[in-house]
């Protein structure tokens, strides 16, 4: 890792102009030259870059997807470094319980609800603003504008610590009517400047797998190891030629971190730190990222590395689960969810 040596710094800057609309991001970097990107779309992270011995801060090698433009993320599927709120995951029939009542969504994948629907938070530009030396992500939803009650505001905060070698995000919603929130935060991480994530090692404290349906929701029951086909409690490697992910790991109440994905051959490692007790773990094979439709401006996004989402989170499907926590928020509560991305290189 290189000496600590750069100055730290957070900043609004342009980002580009769409149909005589500007639209910005935030900049931080590091005192270790780390430098991130966040964009007003879904408060997604845009960027987060390594430093290079000679160029300098953030000129080194990308950590996670990247898209040149907003479009990118306002159209496109995948939910690329975005903030997902208010409820992360799949609902089963694009249902919920709510204390005595049922609610029902437009479903957007099959009969399913899938990251809250194409009115979610990924899909809304929110308002950034440099807050104790961190970008500040605003976002409120109005009732029923997503289908979920209560008027709700959200913020996502960005910073970096002390030390300069950890990106940290704070979640946080309130309500004024009783609703649900299950946030979480959705980058793709590929640390092999590019390589296949055949190269990577993972490490999964975890104590369980969701037993999923064939629609990928959840039935219930807990299952161990064998549930996920594969057996990440100790470092072992992601090889998507033999098979892929989309899976919810339940992790241990003693853990020291929640994930831990390393790049041995160059030294990288990502250690992922957070107060919820679960992951959604999904991987994607990468390629070509069509252009968005309609729109020529922002052109297709080519040569996309294979990439793994960490996302921690509650269960999925929990309202439709008795066992499951819960993940009701009432008036005058305030939900928080604190994520730690802990390099080395």
């Amino acid at each position: 890792m290189l000496a600590n040596r750069y100055e730290p710094s957070a900043e609004i800057l342009d980002w580009t102009t769409y149909k005589r609309t500007k639209i910005a991001k935030g900049r931080l970097v590091s005192r270790k030259g780390l430098v991130a990107e966040i964009g007003e779309v879904g408060a997604a992270l845009i960027s987060l870059r390594l430093p290079d011995a000679e160029e300098g801060a953030g000129m080194g090698d990308a950590l996670t997807w990247e898209f040149t433009h907003p479009l990118h993320y306002l159209l496109s599927d995948g939910a690329v470094g975005g903030v997902i709120g208010p409820v992360a995951n799949r609902l089963g029939g694009a249902k919920a319980k709510l204390g005595k009542r049922e609610l029902a969504f437009a479903a957007n994948e099959g009969d399913n609800l899938l990251h809250s629907g194409a009115k979610s938070s990924l899909y809304r530009f929110w308002n950034l603003k440099v807050v104790d030396g961190g970008i500040l992500c605003e976002l409120e939803l109005p009732h029923r504008a997503d289908g979920f009650p209560g008027r709700r505001m959200m913020t996502a905060h960005y910073s970096f610590n002390e030390a300069g070698d950890a990106l940290q995000l704070k979640l946080s919603m309130t309500t004024t009517r009783p609703t649900l929130v299950n946030m979480t935060h959705h980058p793709y991480w590929n640390l092999g400047g590019g390589e296949a994530l055949s190269g990577h090692l993972l490490e999964v404290p975890a104590t369980g797998v969701v037993k999923l349906d064939e629609n990928q929701i959840p039935t219930g029951e807990i299952g161990d190891w064998s549930t996920l086909g594969a057996n990440f409690s100790q470092p072992t490697t992601l090889d998507l030629s033999k098979k892929a992910f989309d899976a919810h790991l339940i992790l241990s109440e003693e853990r020291e971190f929640n994930v831990r994905l390393t790049y041995p051959r160059l030294g990288r490692s990502l250690t992922i730190e957070s107060d919820k007790p679960g992951v959604q773990m999904y991987t994607r094979a990468g390629g070509t990222l069509p252009a968005p439709a309609g729109s020529e401006e922002a052109g297709a996004v080519e040569g996309l590395p294979e990439a793994v989402c960490l996302e921690p989170q509650l269960h999925p499907d929990a309202p439709n689960h008795e066992d499951f926590p819960s993940i009701e928020l009432k008036p005058r509560e305030t939900y928080e969810h604190s994520i730690v991305y802990r390099f080395s290189w």
